[in-house]
């Protein structure tokens, strides 16, 4: 079987979670099953190529008619399944062409994996940080936050109406729409108003190889990965709490990049924050093997790939309860923490027994090296092999 993965970047798997699980899958499907994969993404990204080693052809959409630019692609490779990787407006913007171009091509099916939170636009951010983001970060993304809350605030139907046609849109081109948790089904649904069994439901496979995990002595280091984007991320959250819970033997890695990485610096330096870094952009499997503690404070997450990561490496996780999703990662006090959406006391105080109880965090430790494997390579693959095969 042939596989046309769609994606925003080109997939480069350090970039983000997209960006990774796309790589892992293609990787998992080839070496498993022997599926060959090919990849199509509609912008180049400046901090890596595309990988060559599970991908047989990548191709760049640039091409002033798109929708002959794929069906050409896809004749050429003999395609059977098209995969749009969606969440980013790019991809999700793409649905009508990637249809129109299947439809050319008798027989190829297109699916659509919503790798988000439905609903994630109607999260609010508070006004203080959203200013912050406006001068920092991405403004014309901080101005549309601040028009949706806005309307929100005054006429809150108005604003679910606007955000409808970016979930109607995808459902109604796709053969299938594929999401990461069953709690997101009536999520995604509550948009569309469709056929539930137009649905299935996949989660992240893990991102690292057993072979490429080392058992490595914890260092007394609490983690962040993340893109660094206040406005799901929420780094702000995270300097906050190691504002409050402070310990002298620990050291904070903040690893990642981002538009607000000198918003969050600044923030740094005015509070006097002590064993704090921001590492930039890294490899990550390092940090997680030395790390004994994760942070996760995003305001929502389509799964928090971050979580299974650091958990596939022994490193404990503390999250919010911001999504549906973290309760299929997270046995609250049995293989990481789950806190209260917004509580950032709480965060702060469950971090302080943490750093302070070593009984409690390799007990914790070692249930999320084992828990996590129910997201391994072989059962995940295994799942999308069914999936595809029954399309």
């Amino acid at each position: 079987m042939n596989i046309l993965f769609v994606t925003n970047k080109n997939v480069y798997p350090l970039i983000g979670g997209i960006e990774r699980i796309t790589y892992s899958v293609a990787e998992a499907l080839r070496n498993i099953y022997g599926m060959h994969c090919y990849s199509l993404y509609t912008q180049e990204n400046k901090f890596g190529e595309t990988t060559t080693d599970v991908f047989e052809g990548k191709e760049c959409l640039n091409a002033a008619n798109q929708v002959e630019q794929i069906a050409t692609y896809i004749h050429k490779n003999e395609i059977h399944v098209v995969i749009a990787q969606g969440s980013d407006a790019r991809v999700n913007q793409l649905m009508p062409q990637l249809r129109e171009a299947v439809i050319q091509c008798a027989g190829v099916k297109l699916l659509f994996v919503y790798h988000q939170m439905p609903g994630f636009e109607l999260v609010p951010m508070d006004w203080a940080t959203l200013w912050n983001r406006l001068w920092y970060g991405d403004k014309k993304a901080a101005l549309r936050q601040m028009l949706i809350q806005s309307i929100q605030t005054v006429v809150p139907m108005l604003a679910e109406k606007m955000v409808c046609p970016k979930y109607k849109m995808p459902y109604d081109k796709a053969d299938k729409v594929v999401l990461l948790s069953d709690g997101f089904i009536s999520q995604y649904n509550h948009f569309v108003k469709g056929d539930e069994n137009r649905y299935a439901v996949i989660n992240n496979m893990l991102s690292f190889l057993t072979a490429e995990i080392k058992q490595t002595e914890k260092q007394k280091e609490i983690l962040v990965v993340s893109r660094l984007d206040e406005r799901q991320k929420r780094i702000k959250h995270a300097l906050k709490i190691w504002r409050k819970a402070y310990h002298p033997d620990w050291y904070l890695r903040i690893v990642g990049y981002g538009e607000e990485m000198k918003y969050y610096q600044s923030l740094a330096e005015k509070w006097k924050l002590k064993n704090i870094s921001f590492e930039g952009l890294q490899n990550p499997l390092p940090y997680y093997q030395n790390a004994s503690i994760f942070l996760m404070v995003s305001a929502f997450e389509g799964w928090g790939l971050t979580i299974t990561e650091a958990q596939q490496c022994g490193c404990v996780p503390i999250a919010f309860d911001s999504y549906s999703a973290v309760h299929d990662i997270i046995d609250n006090e049995r293989n990481g923490i789950i806190v209260p959406e917004g509580d950032i006391d709480t965060y702060a105080i469950q971090l302080q027994k943490l750093m302070n109880d070593p009984e409690e965090l390799r007990r914790l430790s070692d249930n999320a090296r084992k828990d996590c494997m129910r997201y391994s390579r072989e059962n995940i693959a295994k799942q999308w092999k069914t999936l595809l095969e029954n399309l």
